[in-house]
């Protein structure tokens, strides 16, 4: 079990103090070779022919570059709860892989450390009455929307094909002391809530994954491209299309502005979950003056593969930093405004991205009344943006300049939003950079529940402290 000074330490965490963090581990080494034994087939050592491989499937580099004691790819929910009672017995820090999709350095990675890769737990079982899939977290959304949209339905996720699947559902899992239980909305009903927020960094191993299926035939979607000089009827397009979404809640739209190379170019993913030729919702997106346009009846397969290869920067150094605010047309312009001025100097060697991302009240209210989470963002009426900056860069050398200006980019703008009453606590934390509070801002009753589920199901702290990576109960991070 992990030494008494961490069980004290995370007692004084879930009590509100700030501890100095996690102690190193040591044996990590002697768990590796623990656990070869009982599943010889299943460890990938840094000798190992497939160890940099295993390394390569992380998708940002900064993931690629931490090199653990070993890899251990689990095959059943039996391996992992074996494995990690080894872990917890030897005080060995380790980390957790399923997609592998994190901007965040040590997010599913570990140096030194035990790296659980979920990528051989394959498990896929469409329900009788196609009302549901149970799958493992091995699976990429792209993959599964191919098993799914022959049978003719569809479940809820990823907009990019390459995402993995545990990013962001929850299942069946194993906890700190190797049981296996699994969590919904009758069973644990607690620590499923504590999941649909504070996630797997604080709380378990995910093993299985309970998805909902709709019916579906096909939807209408693509994506429309502008160049620069386009930028001021990209935004007033924008308000329409903001507007129009009210009465049409059907649709989605992310609208991306990237400079490369020193160019800036707008892009419109769009999609619609009916086959419905150009519907009415996007008609002042039609009407810009365009680059580029792939819009068409297709499936959701053929457009989440085409968000990864337009959007990719898989195997390049990424961070990124996100915020929410209340929508505003002309502080959206300001934004656009500041992230084109601070990103300008670095136009040569760092590639920047703004995404505005809308969350209407009626989509997080509807998701709030059908599975309860700790997110804090139901019972409002506001209409609410998610924007995030994210950065791509390829030389080491920029790393300190790229941190730095992730970080001007999200105080600069959280000032402007702040000034005009339109920022918001939440923080996304698909989007949100390591150092920011993602926990802290759904709310002190949220955090609260959040800190007691820890209590109860992982009483000496193991995710919190043995499992340094991610987003932690009081900020705490690796």
């Amino acid at each position: 079990m992990p030494s008494p000074q961490r069980v004290a330490l995370f007692a004084i965490l879930l009590g509100g103090a700030l501890a100095t963090g996690p102690p190193s581990s040591k044996n990590c080494s002697k768990v590796c070779e623990s656990v070869s034994k009982l599943y010889p087939s299943e460890i990938v050592f840094p000798s190992s022919p497939g160890f940099q491989t295993v390394q390569e499937s992380y998708w940002n580099l900064f993931q690629r570059e931490a090199a653990p004691s070993c890899f251990f790819q689990p095959t059943t929910s039996e391996h992992v709860s074996k494995a990690i009672t080894q872990v917890v017995q030897e005080d060995c820090h380790f980390s957790i892989k399923g997609g592998g999709h994190s901007s965040n350095v040590g997010a599913s990675s570990i140096t030194g450390g035990f790296q659980f890769d979920l990528a051989k737990l394959r498990e896929f079982k469409v329900s009788d009455d196609k009302k549901s899939v149970t799958v493992g977290p091995g699976w990429r959304w792209g993959e599964l929307l191919q098993q799914l949209e022959p049978l003719g339905v569809i479940a809820v996720g990823g907009r990019d094909a390459g995402v993995g699947v545990p990013g962001f559902v929850f299942g069946d899992i194993v906890l700190a002391d190797g049981s296996l239980v699994t969590a919904n909305q009758t069973s644990h009903p607690d620590l499923f809530k504590a999941l649909l927020g504070g996630g797997a960094h604080n709380f378990d191993i995910t093993t299985a994954l309970k998805l909902e299926l709709h019916p579906y035939d096909g939807m209408w979607g693509g994506y429309v491209l502008q160049k620069g000089d386009q930028i001021d009827h990209v935004f007033a397009a924008y308000d329409k299309f903001f507007h129009k979404l009210q009465k049409d809640q059907k649709g989605h739209m992310i609208l991306d502005i990237t400079r490369v190379n020193g160019s800036i170019a707008a892009v419109e993913f769009i999609g619609y979950p009916e086959l419905v030729q150009n519907p009415p919702l996007y008609d002042s997106i039609y009407a810009l003056s365009s680059s580029a346009n792939t819009l068409r009846l297709a499936n959701y397969t053929d457009l989440a593969a085409e968000m990864a290869v337009v959007t990719n920067s898989r195997g390049l150094r990424n961070t990124y930093r996100t915020l929410t605010i209340e929508y505003d047309a002309e502080l959206l312009r300001e934004i656009f405004d500041t992230w084109a001025e601070i990103t300008e100097p670095h136009a040569a060697v760092i590639t920047a991205s703004l995404d505005i991302n809308v969350i209407t009240s009626q989509m997080r209210n509807r998701s709030s009344r059908t599975i309860k989470n700790t997110y804090g963002l139901g019972g409002a009426t506001n209409q609410l943006i998610i924007v995030m900056f994210s950065l791509s860069w390829d030389d080491g050398a920029q790393d300190t300049t790229s941190h730095r200006l992730v970080q001007d980019l999200g105080n600069s703008v959280e000032s402007l939003a702040d000034q005009v009453g339109k920022l918001k606590r939440f923080r996304c934390m698909n989007y949100a950079h390591i150092e920011q509070d993602v926990i802290g801002s759904f709310g002190d009753s949220n955090k609260k529940l959040l800190k007691h589920v820890a209590r109860t199901y992982d009483p000496h702290g193991v995710f919190q402290w043995l499992q340094p990576g991610g987003f932690k109960l009081d900020g705490q991070k690796s």
